[in-house]
């Protein structure tokens, strides 16, 4: 396993989520119930980007199509929505997290 840090606890408190970057990977990390988690940043459509969207306990929405993921496990809940029509979208990369001290640590392997 390969972790590197992305930032310090403190950026990312309570019921918030903030986008990093490290090693060439935009990584989201949401703070759950004081459990951090880490998934990809970019939206699995369209690249929207996610820490710019809606955060509601555990899923988060894209705010270009709406599309809808489990920040706890990346699944997509729902895919992007056109009017009606709602399409199927992909999950997200999961990001194993560890904190050192006050440092978030996501493993990129």
């Amino acid at each position: 396993m390969v972790y590197v840090k992305v930032g310090e606890t403190s950026e990312v408190p309570l019921g918030t989520m903030k986008l990093f970057a490290a090693e060439g990977r935009e990584i989201l990390v949401v703070n759950v119930n004081g459990s951090l988690y880490a998934i990809g940043g970019k939206c699995t459509h369209m690249g929207g980007d996610l820490s710019q969207g809606k955060l509601q306990g555990i899923i988060v929405t894209c705010p270009r199509h709406s599309s809808r993921f489990d920040v706890t496990k990346g699944k997509a809940i729902f895919g992007p929505k056109f009017g009606p029509i709602r399409l199927k979208t992909s999950d997200e990369p999961v990001y194993e997290v560890k904190v050192e001290g006050s440092s978030i640590m996501v493993n990129i392997v």
